[in-house]
């Protein structure tokens, strides 16, 4: 479902607001009809919290949504292949750490397939994936994520794929937010996301990939360095990550009301 409203966006342009329907089809299909969803998580301190009648919609729009970050980081060549190539060979990391046969089978799976499209992809690209192949790499790496999550019961079993997609997730929300700030409707593209404010500075787009690339990285070792430490330890990465990200947007003004909008 989700390639097929990918091929049609590619070649028709799709609303915003029907392609949003269709990718909320496509995940409710997976969650309702697969019984994927998740249905309990634990807290930093261990204890369960029972999601409910919330598990539903709340499995629907961690799937949407990440659907829609890889999507919308597919600015610039190579850009979405590789981090989404980094995030999947976290989760497998992780999964094999864990003893997730079934999710890391996939996930090295999918890092081969982006990696393999990544050769041509690179700037100066030969082949382009568009709204299907950065769809179908969210939707993927949010399914998997899910699977994980319901197979694990530790504590950092949902905050691992939240940080291994770091970049996407973050620059998606920053673009919510400086939309919302500058009084512009959500779904209407800017120029303030991370690739253009790093273009903006003066980086080349193969600079501005590589850059990300290395913050894509450095997000996937604290995901995978949460694995190995204690609530503690994991707290204190947490709030560090924080910090550095809240510095780095406000070097580059992704937040800021002046962000431009050509």
């Amino acid at each position: 479902i989700i390639v097929a409203i990918g091929i049609i966006d590619d070649y028709c342009d799709l609303p915003a607001k029907v392609k949003l329907l269709g990718q909320i089809i496509a995940a409710a299909v997976v969650v309702i009809g697969f019984d994927v969803r998740i249905d309990v998580i634990t807290d930093p301190l261990g204890d369960y919290i029972y999601l409910e009648f919330l598990a539903i919609p709340a499995t629907i729009f961690w799937i949407v949504g990440l659907t829609n970050t890889v999507n919308l980081i597919d600015g610039l060549d190579g850009l979405a292949a590789g981090v989404s190539s980094i995030a999947a060979l976290t989760i497998f990391l992780v999964a094999m750490e864990e003893g997730i046969p079934p999710v890391a089978m996939v996930t090295i799976a999918l890092t081969g397939a982006a990696m393999g499209f990544l050769y041509y992809n690179f700037n100066p690209a030969r082949i382009f994936m568009g709204d299907t192949g950065s769809m179908f790499l969210g939707f993927m790496l949010a399914g998997i994520s899910v699977v994980g999550a319901v197979k694990s019961a530790a504590t950092i079993a949902l905050i691992v794929p939240i940080l291994a997609l770091g970049l996407p997730i973050l620059d998606t929300t920053f673009a919510i937010v400086r939309r919302a700030r500058n009084h512009r409707p959500i779904f209407k593209p800017d120029k303030g996301h991370l690739h253009h404010r790093l273009l903006a500075h003066g980086f080349s787009q193969k600079q501005a990939v590589l850059l990300m690339y290395v913050v894509s990285a450095l997000f996937g070792l604290c995901a995978l360095a949460l694995t190995a430490v204690s609530i503690q330890a994991a707290a204190l990465i947490i709030l560090l990550v924080a910090a550095a990200v809240f510095v780095g947007a406000r070097k580059l003004g992704i937040l800021g009301m002046d962000a431009p909008q050509k």
